[in-house]
């Protein structure tokens, strides 16, 4: 089990992250053509995935472990959308 700091800070961060995931913040420049910015979209987007998976990992309290449950799932579900896009762009290879 991963022991994170649960702190003010831990879920100021988590609010902030699922606040970009929710709003697609970070995505809307990448939209217009920024090949580059998609690209590190995806990158962000595979690491945010990650962490959701450590924060799911590492919670025990019910509510929680539901919060868990959804900011999992949509970080999983942008990660989908930004290589769905950079596929239609070229950017991936499609297997």
């Amino acid at each position: 089990m991963i022991n994170l700091n649960l702190g003010r800070g831990y879920f100021g961060d988590i609010l902030s992250r699922a606040n970009r995931v929710f709003t697609g913040e970070s995505i809307r420049s990448d939209a217009n053509g920024d090949t580059a910015g998609l690209l590190s979209s995806i990158e962000l987007a595979k690491e945010e995935m990650q962490y959701a998976d450590n924060y799911f990992e590492s919670v025990s309290d019910p509510d929680l472990i539901d919060h868990a449950i959804y900011y999992r799932e949509a970080a999983r579900k942008k990660y989908a959308y930004l290589l769905k896009l950079a596929k239609q762009e070229g950017l991936v290879k499609v297997e």
